[in-house]
């Protein structure tokens, strides 16, 4: 017959969608995920490193500093102190703290010379009770006569200071130059320290 039903018979397998296997388990990323960790650790580290290495230096120019401050005017303190001792330990006398002052009328350098090598300075400018206070020109007439003394004694020509020196209180310094100089050519006498006893000995 052609009054047939044409039924259609499509299988209801075509509109199935195609079917997946079970769930299956997502790629495991542990291992990847810790490599860029480590990485990034490695490379804090490493930038930790370096600002430490960055900071460390800093302090170390700040210890040569301290040297400076210790400059002249330390010197100058040690050599007046050692010009002190060394009149007052070659004369017995002892000098007022003002030890230019003591010194700029040239009578205590005077007798320190006659010390070294006796009537060097024949004639001494000296203040009397009636005069206490000695005038500039006698004053500088000792001067002279020390430094000539000096120079007469052997003291180099370099190692004198000069008369404004003494005389203006300028340079004790360069005058505690002049008298080391000048008590270095100085003869040995009745010296009772203990090397003179043992030097004997050790020959």
């Amino acid at each position: 017959m052609q009054g047939e039903d044409r039924s259609s018979s499509l299988s209801p397998t075509a509109l199935q969608s195609p079917s997946y296997p079970g769930p299956v388990a997502p790629p495991s990323c542990q291992g990847p995920a810790q490599r860029p960790d480590s990485f990034l650790f490695r490379l804090s580290q490493k930038e930790e490193q370096r600002r430490g290495d960055g900071a460390a230096p800093r302090p170390e120019p700040e210890e040569v500093t301290p040297t400076q401050p210790q400059g002249p005017m330390g010197e100058e303190a040690a050599l007046v102190e050692q010009l002190r001792k060394n009149i007052e330990s070659r004369l017995k006398v002892s000098l007022p703290s003002d030890l230019g002052a003591a010194l700029t009328d040239g009578v205590v350098l005077c007798h320190l010379a006659n010390h070294v090598r006796p009537r060097s300075v024949p004639s001494i400018h000296v203040p009397s009770p009636a005069v206490p206070k000695l005038t500039m020109a006698k004053c500088r007439r000792n001067v002279e006569n020390f430094l000539e003394a000096c120079r007469r004694i052997g003291v180099p020509q370099t190692q004198l200071c000069l008369p404004l020196h003494i005389l203006e209180e300028r340079g004790l310094p360069l005058v505690a130059g002049t008298v080391r100089a000048l008590l270095e050519l100085a003869p040995p006498k009745y010296t009772t320290s203990p090397a003179t006893t043992t030097n004997p000995l050790a020959m």
